[in-house]
C-alpha cells in the first residue's frame, strides 16, 4: 500500500499544478528593433575535427514594421541584404529578398530561422546550416548601437 502511494504522489503533484488556476497574463516578447553592429562568424569544421573560423563586421538594421537590412563592408563573407523578419522569443527567421535559392552562394546571406538571444542591447543568433553541412555554423554577435 505504502508503495502504491509512493507511486501515486507524483502523479498528483502533476495533476494539481496543470489544473491550478492560471494568472492570465502573458509575456510579451521585445521585437529586434533598431541598428546593431556586431561580427559574423562562420565556424566549418575541417578534416582534422578542428572549426575554422572566417569572420566579417556587419551592420544590421531591423525596423518596427519587420524588415531588416544588412550593411556595412559586404564584399568579404556576408552578402549586404535586405527583407523582412517575423520572431516568437526564442526564433527569428529572415526571409532575404536578395537571396535565391539553388544559385551557388559565394557569401553568406541573412536567410532562414536562427536561434536567438536578445536582451535590449545584446543580439546573438545561431544558426547550423544543413544545406551545405552539418558541420558548418553560422553565428552572430551584435549590439544595438541605435534606435
Amino acid at each position: 500500500m505504502k508503495r502504491n502511494l509512493f507511486y501515486l504522489l507524483p502523479l498528483l503533484l502533476t495533476l494539481l499544478a496543470a489544473c491550478a488556476k492560471n494568472s492570465g497574463t502573458s509575456v510579451v516578447v521585445s521585437a529586434p528593433v533598431g541598428t546593431f553592429n556586431g561580427q559574423f562568424r562562420l565556424l566549418t569544421k575541417n578534416s582534422t575535427g578542428k572549426y575554422d573560423t572566417l569572420k566579417d563586421s556587419i551592420v544590421l538594421k531591423m525596423t518596427s514594421n519587420y524588415h531588416f537590412a544588412v550593411t556595412a563592408d559586404t564584399t568579404v563573407k556576408h552578402a549586404g541584404s535586405h527583407g523582412t523578419f517575423a520572431f516568437d522569443g526564442y526564433y527569428i527567421q529572415f526571409n532575404d529578398s536578395t537571396f535565391k535559392s539553388g544559385v551557388p552562394r559565394l557569401k553568406n546571406h541573412l536567410v532562414g530561422v536562427y536561434q536567438y538571444i536578445y536582451d535590449g542591447t545584446n543580439f546573438k543568433m545561431l544558426r547550423a546550416s544543413s544545406s551545405t553541412s552539418p558541420d558548418t555554423i553560422g553565428r552572430y554577435d551584435l549590439v544595438k548601437t541605435a534606435n
